[in-house]
């Protein structure tokens, strides 16, 4: 047995000698190709010797700060906003349901931005501002009666009808959008800008309703109610912007964007009655959550250098629209048997508008 070993250990070890050389060859030739790949992705790098170089706009011996403000034009909407229902007849149902929709009112966004020293990347720091309201009144006329939608059954006078209601929404909303990005060439004329960052949001929104009823419950005349819901929270916000030249410093441009945003909602509800103010409601809720949120931007802009390439200007004109998810979430009661039975709305909030940006880099 022993010098069966003697004999075929020559032989073993040529073997390893072999396996190593052949796998020593292998590791050479996966080197040798990497190197390969990345001479060749060198020889298409771009006219400054980078792969894919900047395209931000840096002014000559500049401090790589910019500033820019926006006027907004904005009509907003929100699912779950109907106050009655205004019917033709006193005992079945026919008629149309009554909403209140917003109008459309200005808000503003101002930003400050600083181009970083380090591959061309950028920073931007952006607030929005918003605000709107709208007023609804419905009257009835003779064979016509108004369904009430928001009334609390269990202790309200729900099943009587009205003969007249109005509602009242407004909403305040305001953004704090942090972003890092990269401007770079795809092409001589399209540029992409992919971004990452956060967003702080902050929304009221109120929502007032008003019943005057056909025929008394006691001495009861009135019916109101007032529905405040509240949204705060932070998260995680990114998207890709691009350009589209068309020469002579005009491009088009468009923008996406998603933000996860986790935050605290706050419900509160009240409704009573007139004369006496009779508390009919009054409940508090309040949880923590995490909304997705969507921005899109689409619009012609116009870029200038002026005194030596010192100064930049940019105009620009565009259409946005921005979504929030599951805003709306108002308690609705269904039930004058069953106390503390309720739904939840499930309504969106969605803005859309014009947009006009003024930006200017030093």
């Amino acid at each position: 047995m022993e010098s069966k070993l003697k004999k075929t250990w020559p032989a073993l070890a040529a073997s390893l000698v072999m396996l190593t050389s052949v796998a020593s060859a292998a590791d050479d030739m996966q080197v040798r190709n990497l190197e390969n790949r990345v001479s060749a992705l060198e020889q298409r790098k771009g006219a400054n010797g980078m792969i894919n170089p900047p395209a931000r706009p840096v002014v000559r011996d500049g401090i790589d700060l910019w500033v820019q403000a926006e006027a907004l034009y904005m009509h907003t909407s929100e699912d779950g906003l109907a106050y009655g229902i205004k019917n033709n007849s006193g005992t079945g149902l026919d008629g149309r349901v009554k909403n209140v929709g917003y109008d459309w009112d200005w808000g503003f966004r101002l930003g400050a931005g600083y181009n970083l020293p380090h591959d061309g990347w950028d920073m931007l720091l952006n607030w929005t501002w918003f605000r709107t309201h709208e007023k609804k009144e419905e009257d009835t006329e003779a064979n016509q009666v108004i369904w009430q939608t928001l009334t609390n059954p269990a202790n309200g006078p729900a099943t009587v009808t009205a003969r007249s209601a109005d509602g009242h929404a407004r909403l305040h909303l305001n953004f704090l959008d942090f972003e890092m990005g990269r401007e770079f060439f795809v092409s001589k004329w399209l540029t992409l800008r992919p971004f990452v960052g956060g967003r702080g949001a902050w929304l009221n929104r109120s929502f007032n309703f008003e019943y005057n009823l056909n025929a008394n419950v006691g001495a009861i005349t009135e019916a109101e109610g007032h529905n405040h819901n509240r949204f705060r929270g932070g998260g995680l916000r990114t998207g890709l912007n691009s350009q589209w030249g068309l020469g002579s410093g005009w491009s088009f441009f468009g923008d996406l964007a998603f933000s996860l945003i986790y935050g605290t909602q706050r419900i509160h509800a009240h409704q009573e009655t007139d004369p006496n103010d009779n508390r009919i409601e009054h409940i508090h809720n309040s949880w923590t959550i995490a909304r997705p949120m969507m921005d899109l931007a689409l619009g012609l802009r116009w870029d200038h250098l002026f005194y030596s390439d010192a100064y930049r200007i940019r105009l620009q004109l565009g259409w946005e629209q921005h979504t929030l998810w599951g805003f709306n979430k108002d308690m609705n009661f269904v039930s004058s048997t069953a106390q503390g039975k309720y739904t939840f709305n499930q309504g969106d909030l969605t803005m859309h508008g014009l947009s006009l940006q003024a930006r200017f880099d030093f």
